[in-house]
Parts: structure tokens; sequence; C-alpha cells
């Protein structure tokens, strides 16, 4: 394997460990010193695709990178302007959210399509509102 070809696998193997939920290997490529902060293609981050698919896990293995590591970047919108709470929101991924919110997501921060986090319609029905109803249980409501 060539050294360009180590970097990317190095690089967007968080991307696709975030993605699938694999915190063990998010851990070990943290460890090593992976980028946290590294955009795909949709200007994705790891956090993006953790917060997607609800993975808490691994959503606290990017808060809680080693000393010495970059923070996190919470706010950060992707090609769609979204940040990793909107997606998390948009899923319905209550916990995940609140994990975000509490670690300091801006539950303001509005998207390409003007809205917040908390007012994407998302997968929509009682699982967006009782998703919504949780975050707001947890760490109240967002200042509009």
């Amino acid at each position: 394997m060539g050294s360009v070809e180590l970097h990317v696998h190095f690089v967007f193997g968080s991307h696709y460990a975030a993605s699938k939920g694999r915190y063990e290997i998010g851990k070990l490529l943290v460890a090593a010193g992976a980028d946290i902060n590294a955009k795909d293609k949709a200007l994705q981050l790891p956090l993006h695709r953790a917060a997607t698919t609800g993975s808490i896990a691994f959503i606290n293995v990017l808060l809680r990178a080693p000393p010495g590591s970059a923070k996190p970047r919470l706010n950060t919108g992707d090609r769609m302007g979204n940040t990793p709470l909107h997606l998390a929101m948009e899923s319905a991924h209550a916990e995940a959210a609140v994990t975000l919110i509490e670690a300091g997501a801006d539950r303001s921060r509005i998207n390409l399509d003007g809205q917040t986090p908390e007012h994407l319609e998302g997968v929509g029905g009682q699982e967006q509102k009782r998703a919504r109803e949780y975050v707001v249980s947890r760490v109240g409501p967002a200042d509009d």
C-alpha cells in the first residue's frame, strides 16, 4: 500500500467507522492521531456521521480525544449547512442530540434551508415528536 493510499485510509477510516458505529476502530484511529475534523466529499466530519447513526459511543470517542489532539468542531456545517446536531435531530437520535448539546453544540445554528436543528422535519411523525420532547426534557427548550 502506497503512502497516499495509507493516508486516505487513515483519514477517512474514521468517517467509515463513525458511519458504522464502530467506536473501537474510532478509538484506535483517534489514539493513532487521525484527524477528527477531516472533511469528506459531503464536507462532513466523523462527528456528522456518528450523529446521523446515533452512535453515542463514537460521539464520545470524538468528544474525549486525547490531550494534545484537536478538539472536535461541534458546529461545522456540511454542504447543506447541517451540523452534527442537525443530523442527530433529523434522524430522531435524541440521546445523541443531548450529548452534543451538553458538549456545547449550537442549537440556534441554521442550515442552508434556514432551519435550526430542532425545527427540521426529519423522520417526522411521532418518532420526531418524541425526540424533540426528550431533548427538551433533558436540556430545556432552545432559545429561539
